[in-house]
């Protein structure tokens, strides 16, 4: 079984790989302040409360994007499993080709979204991720990652409101039940979510009159839910989808050096 991990700047999301098939899932917090120590004793509990065995695990991914956790998370895994990490990085050869203008700047749970859309849904593909911020990024025809637009998540737009005004309460984004808003925090519900569904209908749109082609689209992430229910375009979401693209980066590359070594076993054998 292979575990892969998305570290994210609100969670880390675990998942744990039977063949293609997700047959676990973890969250837990982003948080800097914990030790490799802490790291790895809530790796244990993880496992053991859902009766997992570490010895069953044969690879560890990591794809991150909170550059202080890559390390600790690192040897807090290769310390629980007693294996060393396959990271995922925007150097690592993948099957999408990333043609970002500035290849370094995107996060590599973009690119692993765009590998994992391309799998599952085919290409062109728009995916929409809502998480801490909003992510739409694009795929073309050719396979070809081109990059995609940002906004402010749900939670990090609430905070905003709450901040710049005087008289805003601080709102959870819980779904709202009306588009007219009978109290003030209802006005904000409803402004937050059905504002971020019609900026993402918008962009969508917008997007595809770029390409001059339509495309599938899919989303994921922790509220992509309240997303799909709502917008007139995505319908389709998949929760642990940067997860998966996490998994096909990693067999990429292990085919990838399979292959190689067997090439130079056959040069040798020649010679």
């Amino acid at each position: 079984m292979l575990l892969t991990v998305d570290i994210g700047n609100t969670n880390i999301a675990l998942g744990l790989f039977d063949g293609d098939s997700c047959v676990r899932f973890w969250r837990a917090a982003s948080d800097t302040r914990r030790t490799v120590d802490e790291y790895a004793v809530l790796l244990e509990a993880l496992l053991a409360h859902s009766a997992v065995d570490v010895q069953c695990i044969e690879g560890v991914v990591i794809g991150s994007v909170v550059p202080v956790l890559s390390d600790t998370l690192n040897d807090a895994l290769q310390r629980v499993f007693g294996r060393v990490p396959f990271h995922v990085t925007y150097t690592v050869p993948m099957p999408v080709k990333n043609r970002y203008a500035k290849p370094n700047e995107v996060g590599v749970d973009r690119l692993a979204n765009a590998v994992a859309g391309v799998e599952l849904v085919g290409a062109p593909v728009i995916i929409v991720d809502v998480g801490t911020a909003i992510t739409l990024d694009v795929v073309n025809k050719r396979k070809e990652y081109l990059g995609g637009a940002i906004l402010p998540g749900l939670e990090m737009s609430a905070e905003a409101l709450a901040k710049r005004t005087a008289r805003l309460p601080r709102v959870a984004p819980h779904e709202p039940h009306h588009v007219i808003g009978r109290t003030t925090v209802e006005s904000i519900r409803s402004g937050l979510l059905n504002g971020l569904v019609g900026s993402v209908d918008y962009l969508i749109e917008q997007m595809w009159e770029e390409l001059g082609y339509r495309t599938a689209l899919i989303a994921t992430g922790g509220l992509a839910g309240l997303v799909t229910q709502r917008s007139r375009l995505v319908k389709e979401s998949r929760e642990d989808l940067t997860l998966l693209g996490l998994k096909r980066i990693f067999e990429f590359n292990h085919t990838k050096k399979i292959l190689k070594a067997r090439r130079t076993a056959r040069n040798t054998g020649r010679a």
